[in-house]
């Protein structure tokens, strides 16, 4: 039986593209059920498209992309439109460095027009999926794999040393500087004051100006995803932080902050929002706090003090993790929800 051919293609090489389409379609590549071949869009041929039997738009928004997709469809493809953010509501509350570009009309035009074109929604958030269900002939709800898992090592566990000193850590990018104003520059202060002793902060992505005065090592953020994985593994944090903000826009995003803190081993502190309610069972696998100073500062020192608790959310977190969230088995979900993928013909006759 032939193999179906799977062009993928984003403007440019980000994380969500990585996390979402190329590693798990290089798989199912490796594993001869699939031909698949990623370039971003200013790579792609006439050739290219040609051979495709399915072309996977990743989070396009450009006329490039939107070129792609129209000969696509000319020449009878099927059109796959991977969102993992509602691009076309990132405005109001949120901060993201790239919120201008997605609030200009002809951008938000050109998303509408893929999505018109597009038979086929490909996301990782199911308010994404109920809110764009009427504008595709179907829509496919997937996970994205932990791919800090894909390093095959054991899991190394935290030290149940009470005196040892407790790394905490928050990942983010130069967007998440107003969620360290709002919600963790206080909080911070406060465990530093109280546990000075024994804590060590460590922030990946950022630095501003509000942290003068707050001993904290910071990290430039790694636009290489490979080097970031690296990196992430290299930290062996105790405990980690991912504040996110009440909107519409943010309860479309994925919850990918809880299968990296989960995946190296530590006990993750999420905001109470969604999506991080879909997946986080409180003081199972991760602790759920609300958005204020005190919620936050609780929260901290309940991990700080409870080493045992800490620990049994964070071997619970990792388990979980990697029974479901394991690339082989988001691999196979990803068969099941997008047969086109595997075989095309059949599903097309």
């Amino acid at each position: 039986m032939k193999k179906t051919n799977v062009l993928a293609f984003c403007f440019k090489t980000i994380p969500s593209a990585i996390i979402g389409i190329i590693k798990p379609l290089q798989l199912l590549q490796k594993q001869q059920l699939l031909n698949f071949v990623y370039k971003e869009s200013r790579q792609v041929t006439n050739e290219d498209i040609s051979i495709a039997d399915v072309i996977i738009c990743i989070r396009g928004a450009e006329q490039l992309d939107i070129n792609i997709i129209t000969l696509g469809k000319n020449k009878g493809k099927y059109l796959i439109y991977f969102l993992d953010d509602d691009l076309l509501n990132i405005g109001g509350l949120s901060r993201s460095y790239n919120k201008a570009y997605f609030e200009r009309k002809d951008i938000k035009d050109n998303i509408k027009s893929i999505m018109d074109t597009c038979h086929c929604l490909w996301t990782t958030n199911k308010n994404i999926a109920e809110k764009y269900k009427d504008s595709f002939e179907k829509v496919s709800l997937t996970n994205a794999p932990a791919l800090l898992l894909e390093n095959d090592k054991p899991k190394i566990m935290q030290s149940n040393n009470p005196s040892g000193t407790i790394t905490i850590g928050f990942a983010g990018g130069t967007d998440h500087k107003t969620y360290f104003n709002q919600i963790l520059y206080k909080p911070f202060q406060s465990i530093i004051n109280k546990y000075s002793h024994k804590i060590k902060i460590e922030i990946v992505g950022f630095k501003n100006y509000s942290m003068r005065n707050i001993p904290i090592t910071v990290f430039p953020y790694r636009e290489n995803y490979e080097q970031y994985i690296s990196f992430m593994l290299s930290r062996k944090w105790d405990m980690a932080v991912a504040p996110l903000n009440n909107t519409e826009f943010h309860s479309c995003k994925y919850f990918n902050k809880f299968l990296e803190y989960s995946s190296i081993g530590a006990t993750g502190i999420y905001s109470n929002v969604e999506p991080f309610t879909y997946i986080v069972k409180n003081k199972e696998n991760g602790l759920l706090v609300d958005n204020t100073i005190n919620e936050w500062t609780n929260g901290l020192m309940y991990l700080i003090d409870n080493v045992e608790k800490r620990l049994d959310i964070s071997s619970n977190a990792y388990e979980f993790v990697k029974e479901n969230f394991d690339i082989n088995k988001v691999a196979d979900e990803i068969c099941s929800s997008i047969p086109q993928l595997v075989n095309y013909e059949d599903n097309n006759n």
